[in-house]
C-alpha cells in the first residue's frame, strides 16, 4: 500500500463520528435535495451508493450512541413516509413547485373567505384539498403536479362541501347568496430563479347546500 494512502486511512481511522460527517458532506454537495424523493420517484443508484457507505463508514466509528443514530437516520432514509418512520421532507427542502387555492362565487369574483365565513380560513380549506390529492396521486402513481383537473374534481367538492358544514347557520346563509360556489387552483412554479405563477385553473363548483 502507498506510504500516503496508508497516512491517510490511518487519519480517517482516528477521526470520530465518521458517519454523520459524511451524511452532512453528502447533503451539502446535494443542496439539501436528497429528501425530495417521493414514493414515486425510485431511488437513483448514486442515491443508494452514497448510503451503502455511510453505512460501513458506521462500523469505524466510535461510540454506541452514534452507531444507533446513524442507524435510525439511514433506515428512515430508505422506509420513506410510512408510519411511524418518516424521511423528513417537511425541511429538507424547498421544491420547485407549490400551489395555492381560492373560492369565488357565482360571478367568478375571489371571496374573502374569512370574512364570509366567520373565521374559515383559505389555508384550512387546502388542507382536506391537498390531503384528497395526495391520495389520488398514490393511486394513480403521479406526481400531484401531473394530475388533472378532472382527477383533482372530486377533492375540490369535497372540500368546498366540507367548508360550507364547518360554518355557522349566518355564515352558511351568506354563502348560500354567494352559490355555486367554486374553487380554483393555481400553480406556482420557480424556473431559473424566477416564479412563474400560472393563471387560475377552475376545478370543482357546487350548489349550496349540498347535496
Amino acid at each position: 500500500m502507498p506510504e500516503k494512502l496508508e497516512i491517510l486511512l490511518r487519519k480517517i481511522w482516528k477521526f470520530p463520528c465518521k458517519s454523520p460527517v459524511f451524511l452532512l458532506i453528502v447533503c451539502v454537495f446535494y443542496e439539501g435535495k436528497l429528501q425530495m424523493l417521493t414514493k414515486t420517484d425510485p431511488l437513483p443508484f448514486h442515491y443508494l451508493l452514497c448510503l451503502a457507505a455511510a453505512a460501513v463508514l458506521l462500523f469505524f466509528d466510535r461510540g454506541l450512541t452514534i452507531k444507533a443514530c446513524v442507524v435510525l437516520l439511514i433506515a428512515n432514509m430508505a422506509l420513506r413516509d410510512n408510519y411511524p418512520f418518516s424521511h423528513y421532507p417537511m425541511y429538507a427542502s424547498f421544491t420547485d413547485h407549490t400551489y395555492y387555492v381560492f373560492v369565488a362565487g357565482k360571478d367568478d369574483q375571489p371571496l374573502a373567505l374569512e370574512t364570509v365565513t366567520a373565521g374559515i380560513r383559505t389555508g384550512k380549506l387546502k388542507k382536506p384539498y391537498d390531503r384528497d390529492l395526495d391520495s389520488k396521486r398514490k393511486d394513480l402513481h403521479k406526481r400531484k403536479r401531473n394530475l388533472t383537473v378532472e382527477q383533482r374534481r372530486e377533492a375540490g367538492e369535497q372540500a368546498l362541501a366540507q367548508v360550507y358544514r364547518n360554518c355557522t347557520p349566518p355564515a352558511r346563509a351568506r354563502l348560500e347568496k354567494q352559490a355555486p360556489i367554486k374553487l380554483y387552483h393555481v400553480d406556482i412554479y420557480m424556473h431559473e430563479g424566477k416564479v412563474d405563477e400560472r393563471p387560475p385553473q377552475f376545478i370543482a363548483e357546487i350548489d349550496l347546500p349540498p347535496k
